[in-house]
């Protein structure tokens, strides 16, 4: 009896005990079940308390056997309680949770699905800060009650799915928008003396980006590297829209990117690696190409941004490009340009004016392509420069004196050499400038001879030699050109009346080219002088110089002295050429077979008062001749005595008693006849050698102001012979 009461009790001890338990595991149950529903709520009503923001989670579901999170439509708020700052339509977390009691914190899978978060920036102030501050709160308070291990973490499956991302500068009122953004990180670990971040992903459909990051937790020492693969550079045009005014971008960047640094002193942190960029162009407000490169690589060997140093091995351009257009004196280039005055205002009063100091190895451009147009001008202006290469070693910015060797084709068919020396830092207190032109087409620059000069180029070809020097802003410039087979249309119209043509004309030698050498000075200490204009007023200057006294030039090419080809003197009693005479008109010959587009002038002046002073001398000394049979200038004495007797005067000198004695009808009958004999045997002899000549012989002109005091003699001139008018054409 006492032995089944005693099983009894036991039986009914053991249903107790197996209800109760069953009793808990369903309470267990319920209150797992429910958790996540009373966490949830728990969020939606306390997240202001929680994060200092509203909160929303639409569902919240944990697995507890495979121990997931997950998480739907949930969205934390702004500040203002109604804008989202972060939302996500799913959250997936697979915990390895036991990990924690060895000090882990292990994540199998974390994955979010379409992201979608904003950054505000208004000034310096971000639309998070204040969650920097709410929970940097609240991380002192536990670090000054709560002192623990330092747990490791361990990180795997790290996705984002067609995340977005938007950044507005509140400022500027300006955003940049990021969409599907999506990427998967194999792992990060980080914990222990050696902590490693290995990250890859791709950033939509513009490229991917791996990285990876190791951190000696007793040296503080760190190190990484990241790689950039046709990284669609698109992504910077924001950026480059706030300095340039360009529409569109294209190009793709790949990059390997090293980096090390020490945790304790910012100043350690180091970049170095290659970048390549391809295909890149920049498209103008008009949707043009204006500038681009076909492929450019930099070799990084240590940046150091907080240290505003950088230094590079070589910065190469292969094919870059350029679209440089000139209107209403503004380059396009110029006009994309963004002021930035506010923004450098700004960095001056925060202190940001620390320069870089960079320094770069060897920079090189090659097979270069700048497409020049000229839009000032009733016609517009092409010009191509193509195969440019630039070569420059050892530059750096805060360097006073830069080297840039250059070379370059010209229109396709020119050719430019040139090596330039400068201060970059003050570039008119020292150049040096040398510079080779080689087959140089005249043609080529066809339209601006028009537009100016008035005057068409036909062909030719130019070689230049330029040696120029700036010294404390004084211009030196010596120039040296050769223009071979120059022809130039009539003059119709342009800007400015220079003989350009009649100077080319009679500076050319008998193989038909031009040699010139133009001196170039100028005081540049003032602000207001222009090196072009400088140079203008010189090469205008030489031109009419030329023109004006085209006689050194001429006679280089006849190998005779200039004052033979400039005039023919005589004496008032030349009957006959002599020697000097002739050859000067066989020079005058010589030079209209050479050049018969030369119109070639002799002008006689003589000042009639002189000669009728001498002509009364002859009258008088031929009539003391006929009557004493005797000569005066032999017996003077005599002579002196028969002019008192046919005066009745006495105390004159000889010349006035000829004066006074010649009659003026006399006088002037001898100046007419020795002027005729001098036009006379002038143009005979030309005739005589050449019966098809061109060469004018004018006649006397008494409105000639250079008539006064001048001896007889015939002044040469020289022009175009399609200047002159028609009915100018004979002798």
């Amino acid at each position: 009896m006492g032995s089944t009461e005693a099983i009894h009790k036991k039986n009914r001890r053991r249903q107790i005990l197996i209800t109760a338990s069953v009793i808990l595991v369903v309470l267990i149950a319920i209150a797992l079940a429910v958790a996540p529903g009373i966490i949830k709520n728990y969020i939606n009503k306390n997240g202001t308390e929680l994060t200092g923001r509203r909160l929303s989670i639409e569902k919240l579901r944990y697995n507890y056997f495979t121990s997931t999170l997950s998480v739907s439509n949930a969205k934390m708020f702004e500040q203002n309680g109604t804008d989202i700052f972060v939302g996500f339509d799913s959250l997936l977390i697979n915990l390895k949770p036991l990990r924690l009691l060895k000090n882990e914190f292990n994540v199998q899978q974390f994955k979010v699905v379409n992201l979608n978060a904003q950054v505000i920036q208004n000034d310096t102030v971000f639309n998070f800060a204040d969650l920097i501050e709410f929970f940097a709160g609240e991380e002192e308070a536990a670090t000054d009650t709560v002192t623990k291990e330092s747990y490791k973490l361990n990180l795997n499956q790290i996705e984002i799915k067609n995340g977005q991302l938007s950044y507005t500068d509140q400022q500027l009122d300006h955003s940049i928008g990021m969409e599907n953004i999506s990427f998967l990180i194999p792992q990060i670990y980080w914990g222990g003396a050696e902590s490693t971040a290995d990250v890859a992903f791709n950033i939509g459909e513009g490229g991917s980006i791996s990285s990876s990051f190791d951190y000696n937790s007793q040296t503080h020492e760190y190190a990484g590297e990241a790689d950039f693969k046709n990284l669609n550079l698109d992504i910077i045009f924001p950026y480059i829209q706030q300095y340039m005014s360009f529409s569109d971008i294209e190009g793709l960047l790949d990059a390997d990117i090293f980096f090390n640094g020490l945790v304790s002193d910012l100043n350690q942190f180091t970049l170095k690696g290659t970048a390549e960029v391809t295909d890149l162009v920049l498209d103008d407000q008009n949707n043009e190409k204006v500038l681009g490169v076909k492929h450019a690589t930099a070799d990084l060997i240590a940046l150091k941004p907080l240290l505003y140093k950088a230094e590079l091995g070589t910065v190469r351009l292969d094919q870059p490009y350029m679209n440089l257009v000139l209107i209403d004196s503004v380059f396009n280039l110029e006009t994309l340009i963004i002021e930035q005055d506010e923004v450098q205002e700004v960095n001056q009063q925060e202190g940001e004016s620390t320069p870089y100091d960079v320094f770069v190895n060897n920079f090189v451009i090659d097979s270069g392509l700048i497409d020049f147009s000229d839009q000032r001008l009733l016609e517009q202006f092409n010009y191509e420069l193509s195969a440019v290469r630039v070569d420059m070693d050892s530059v750096s910015l805060s360097s006073d004196w830069l080297e840039i060797n250059t070379t370059m084709k010209l229109n396709k068919r020119g050719n430019l050499e040139a090596n330039l020396g400068v201060n970059p830092h003050d570039p008119f207190s020292h150049i040096e400038l040398d510079y080779v032109l080689s087959d140089f087409q005249l043609p080529d620059v066809n339209i601006y001879s028009k537009h100016y000069m008035g005057l068409p180029i036909l062909f030719g070809e130019m070689y230049y030699i330029n040696k120029t020097t700036i010294l404390d802003r004084q211009l030196e410039s010596n120039n040296e050109l050769l223009i071979r087979n120059v022809e130039m249309g009539r003059k119709t119209g342009g800007l400015y009346d220079i003989p350009i043509k009649l100077a080319l004309f009679i500076l050319k030698d008998i193989n038909g080219d031009i040699k010139l050498d133009i001196p170039v000075n100028g005081d540049l200490s003032d602000p207001k002088t222009n090196i072009n204009k400088i140079v203008w007023e010189t090469f205008k200057g030489f031109m009419f110089k030329i023109v004006a006294s085209p006689f050194k030039a001429l006679g280089n090419l006849l190998g005779a002295q200039p004052d033979e080809i400039e005039e023919i003197t005589l004496v008032y009693s030349d009957t006959t050429l002599t020697g000097k005479q002739r050859r000067s008109l066989d020079l005058l010959l010589e030079l209209e077979k050479m050049k018969p587009e030369l119109a070639i002038e002799m002008q006689y002046l003589n000042d009639r008062k002189l000669e009728r002073i001498d002509a009364a001398s002859q009258i008088v000394q031929d009539s003391y001749k006929e009557k004493h049979n005797n000569n005066p200038l032999t017996n003077q004495k005599e002579y002196l005595k028969y002019l008192q007797e046919e005066s009745g005067r006495d105390s004159l000198v000889i010349q006035d008693y000829e004066r006074l004695l010649a009659p003026e009808a006399a006088k002037d009958s001898v100046v007419q006849y020795r002027e005729q004999q001098r036009l006379r045997m002038v143009k005979e002899y030309l005739y005589m050698q050449n019966d098809s000549t061109t060469i004018r012989v004018l006649d006397y002109d008494p409105e000639n102001v250079l008539n006064i005091g001048s001896r007889p003699r015939f002044v040469i001139s020289y022009k175009l012979a399609e200047d002159l008018p028609d009915a100018e054409s004979g002798n």
